[in-house]
């Protein structure tokens, strides 16, 4: 994907960044992704509804970065009539991190590509739908479905839905490697984690948000 690596002239996020940097955003959180951190409904502290500033000032802070790197690597403007904004962070600790602001103002979704990439065992995922307690009396978490991410059946995805609030629902998942790509092993590496709205879900997210 190519980005318009000139989005510093779009106002509103240069205003966004002064207030990124001028303010506190509480508690940091781990940038140690295997941990229960990891089903966190978040990445880098920024959630689905967060505005332009409370989600670039969490990006700063959460992935601890220095002062000068208060903005995203680039941007580009997308969807039908290009006013959704996406914005990406190249290099931090966990990877290439990806944020959706539904009309340029809300976040929608937020996708990590993990660099180092982590097992299933480190986030406790189960490989089938029935495993419940292994025989090594590790407790692996069942509130999320398992499936593929298409028909082709090449990557598998894990996923779970959750309600934070009463008109729409957040949806966590995580998608392994690729079947023809990453070997025997494929399907017990993750590769992405991504936080959106539910599908289906959109219209009641954009009422809510204003969009």
């Amino acid at each position: 994907m190519r980005f318009n690596l000139n989005y510093f002239r779009f106002a509103g996020f240069v205003l966004a960044f002064g207030y990124c940097v001028s303010f506190g955003f509480g508690q940091s959180a781990s940038a140690d992704g295997k941990s229960a951190e990891a089903h966190d409904i978040g990445i880098y502290g920024v959630k689905i509804g967060m505005d332009v500033p409370t989600a670039l000032r969490a990006v700063f802070e959460n992935a601890k970065r220095e002062p000068g790197q208060e903005k995203p690597d680039a941007m580009q403007k997308e969807g039908k009539d290009k006013s959704d904004i996406r914005v990406v962070y190249n290099d931090l600790p966990l990877g290439e991190l990806q944020l959706v602001f539904d009309g340029g103002k809300f976040v929608r979704e937020v996708i990590l590509t993990y660099k180092d990439r982590p097992s299933l065992n480190d986030f406790r995922l189960p490989s089938s739908s029935d495993i419940g307690t292994a025989s090594s009396g590790i407790r692996y978490d069942d509130r999320y479905t398992i499936g593929f991410v298409d028909s082709k059946k090449q990557e598998k995805l894990w996923w779970r839905d959750v309600n934070e609030v009463d008109s729409y629902k957040t949806r966590v998942s995580f998608r392994s490697g690729n079947v023809l790509k990453d070997g025997q092993l494929w399907w017990q590496t993750i590769v992405q984690k991504t936080v959106t709205v539910k599908p289906g879900d959109e219209n009641a997210f954009r009422k809510l948000a204003g969009n």
